[in-house]
């Protein structure tokens, strides 16, 4: 006959197993990641190319602004369903797994960003942000004259 055999814990694997549980559930870094959302940035000869993928956000759940010397994306849904209700025929959820929830990050502008000339644009859950360079900041070629 086999018996199924179990990992043996010493105390001290237990403590340090449960101490790394209890970090990463508290981790502020973990948690700022889980209301995030992935971006990829490039830049070109005009200006910085930005594309966020925000699934499941419309363009009137997203806020683009400048702050100061900050770019901000964020995205709220409010949680629209009921918690109380005294209606009889009022939905009942057996799961929620998709909770609503806001996703928010910022960015440091670099100095040759021109503030006044940012666009957004918001299709099938991908944000994109052109943030043009300032026409002092864009290069330019400058023809050589010969005699």
């Amino acid at each position: 006959m086999k018996y199924l055999t179990t990992k043996t814990y010493r105390p001290a694997s237990l403590i340090d197993d449960m101490d790394r549980v209890f970090n990463q559930f508290f981790d502020s870094s973990r948690a700022q990641a889980s209301r995030s959302f992935p971006v990829d940035i490039v830049e070109r000869s005009e200006g910085y190319h930005i594309q966020a993928d925000l699934p499941g956000f419309t363009a009137e759940d997203v806020d683009v602004r400048v702050e100061d010397n900050l770019l901000v994306i964020e995205a709220k849904v409010l949680d629209n369903t009921e918690t109380e209700t005294n209606d009889a025929d009022a939905d009942r959820w057996f799961v929620k797994e998709r909770r609503e929830a806001d996703r928010k990050r910022s960015f440091v502008l670099p100095d040759d960003v021109d503030k006044s000339a940012v666009e957004a644009v918001m299709k099938n859950g991908v944000l994109s942000i052109v943030l043009k360079k300032k026409p002092e900041a864009k290069p330019f070629t400058v023809k050589v004259q010969g005699k």
